[in-house]
């Protein structure tokens, strides 16, 4: 965790990490996610030329996107986790009304 914070998210000292707020971590971490994503977005490039040429058959070969996915796009997940989310809200609000009421 301690050359995570240091390294990674680019912080001169450990102090300096635990006198960051939350928010700042945050945006740090955010940006180190971004430069990661970028990273792979290159590395993706390299071996997709690789992967194309070495084939024969190009009518066969996924999209790049199909085929070495970057980011969260499982947009599937997320539906669910969200639909589960506002059931439990859903049956927290009705148990808080009964609970008020009787």
């Amino acid at each position: 965790m301690i050359s995570f914070a240091l390294m990674e998210l680019n912080c001169p000292s450990y102090d300096y990490v635990l006198d960051m707020t939350w928010a700042e971590f945050r945006i740090r971490s955010f940006a180190y996610r971004r430069m990661q994503e970028r990273e792979e977005l290159l590395t993706r490039e390299v071996a997709w030329a690789s992967y194309v040429s070495a084939n024969i058959s190009l009518k066969k070969i996924p999209s790049k996107d199909k085929w070495w996915q970057i980011g969260a796009k499982n947009t599937d997940q997320s539906d669910r986790m969200k639909e589960a989310i506002k059931k439990a809200q859903d049956n927290y609000f009705k148990e808080l009304k009964q609970q008020k009421n009787g």
